[in-house]
């Protein structure tokens, strides 16, 4: 007999009394032995080469509910395509608590096989296995499926995009509607709390930051020192006038409660718009270039208050009784680093030390008293939005700590117990976003509401 015929049955027989052989690595020894030795057998023919299509997406779903997609594989055998009858398919809950309608499955006459994956409530990040062999028992591969169980009224830790990286949000509570940023694309919300679809305008796609006023109105700032706004819940979209004339580059923005427009950069002055954009007016008059500012609040009596300095010497509570042309100081505890004004136009001050310390003012920014200190692990100082109102409550993050919730600043509740944070948004609904930091960045933490 040839001696490479005599191969080929060895092998042949090989498959036939050993169940531990790997069909492509068969199909590999197979095409390789006659090219080592230079000869060819037209008689040797690969036995298998398996391609598999399976459930790719990222499945979210309430944890204790069905995976609206099942979950399914697809074996395709490249040589012997009708060769996939009565394959083996075991699925099974890796992680989560959950459980799949059909544990084991064989496969159709094309070669698919599926089942239904019901999530459970131990994790919010759950996966699951499905384990395939052919039809005399020999494994072949195994797939890894990963799934998101939301659960309710509970922290979920997310780390998938465009969760993971939220930079800024708003919310729309009359209408129903919620923004976000993340990696400079704006997000509008969908059904539930983990459903954001981007909005698909070429121009938002250089995103930094994103404001509402008290008309529903919606202001993106881009990294180009662009302005756009939306007053159809994001629908269509129109460019502003750039709010600082020749600078291409971002800018700091805010609206205060009667809607003005307010945008600034260090050494650039503050510039105002009363027409939603239209036109810029570059009021500040004060000595030096160094005037600053972080956030604006419009008072009851007309005031414009914010944390900066007109000098920029150091940081405190700063006023202006003519929309933003000159301003002044007011008394501030000493080493303020974030602040916020009530509804009720009560001054909060947060103060950094070895623990965060907590003032507030009744009787605008004349005395303060101290209401609450926490300790931090490390210190913080950004120019981030700390505060959010949602119903009656107020919740404040304090990066080092956590967040905190009160509906006074008097008495305050801890309700995420997490350091390593560094930013806080609300949607419509009010469910919570928390943005991770240090060991915890580019993660999120999500506190769902239906």
């Amino acid at each position: 007999m040839h001696p490479y015929r005599k191969m080929q049955n060895w092998l042949v027989n090989l498959v036939g009394k050993s169940l531990k052989v790997n069909l492509k690595l068969l199909a590999a020894i197979v095409l390789l032995m006659p090219s080592c030795l230079n000869m060819e057998d037209p008689s040797i023919e690969v036995l298998a080469d398996y391609h598999f299509d399976y459930t790719t997406i990222t499945n979210i779903a309430v944890g204790g509910e069905y995976l609206h997609d099942t979950l399914f594989v697809d074996i395709i055998n490249r040589i012997s395509p009708f060769e996939v009858n009565n394959y083996s398919v075991e699925f099974e809950v890796l992680t989560g608590g959950g459980s799949v309608d059909n544990p084991k499955v064989l496969t159709s006459k094309d070669g698919k096989a599926s089942t239904r994956w019901k999530l459970g409530t131990e994790s919010f990040n759950q996966s699951a296995v499905a384990k395939i062999y052919n039809a005399n028992g020999n494994f072949i591969s195994e797939i890894r499926f990963t799934a998101y169980g939301m659960l309710y009224n509970s922290w979920n830790e997310v780390n998938f995009q465009p969760l993971a990286t939220v930079s800024d949000a708003v919310s729309d509570t009359i209408n129903q509607v919620s923004w976000l940023i993340s990696h400079s694309k704006v997000y509008k919300r969908g059904a539930h709390f983990l459903d954001w679809q981007q909005i698909n305008d070429i121009r938002l796609n250089g995103a930094r930051e994103i404001e509402i006023d008290k008309n529903g109105v919606v202001y993106i700032g881009t990294w180009y020192g662009e302005l756009y706004k939306s007053a159809d819940h994001g629908q269509s979209w129109i460019k502003c006038t750039n709010p600082i004339p020749d600078r291409p580059y971002y800018f700091y923005f805010w609206i205060t409660s009667d809607g003005d427009l307010w945008a600034t950069h260090y050494e650039r002055g503050l510039w105002h718009s009363k027409d939603g954009g239209l036109t810029w007016l570059n009021p500040v008059k004060v000595s030096g270039a160094n005037f600053n500012m972080n956030g604006a609040f419009r008072l009851k009596n007309g005031w414009i208050l914010s944390l900066g300095s007109p000098t920029g010497l150091k940081s405190e509570i700063i006023k202006s009784e003519d929309d933003g042309k000159t301003w002044t100081s007011l008394p501030t505890p000493q080493y303020p680093y974030c602040f916020f004004v009530t509804g009720n136009d009560e001054i909060i001050v947060c103060v950094q030390g070895m623990a965060v310390g907590i003032y507030k003012s009744t009787d605008l920014g004349q005395t303060y008293k101290p209401v609450h200190s926490v300790p931090v692990t490390f210190g913080t100082g950004s120019m981030q939005t700390y505060f959010h109102k949602f119903g009656s409550f107020y919740y404040m993050l304090v990066p080092g700590n956590g967040l905190l919730k009160t509906n006074n600043f008097e008495q305050f509740q801890s309700v995420l117990s997490e350091p390593n944070v560094g930013g806080l948004y609300i949607d419509h609904t009010g469910s919570l976003i928390v943005m991770g930091w240090h060991d915890k960045l580019n993660k999120s933490f999500f506190y769902g509401r239906k």
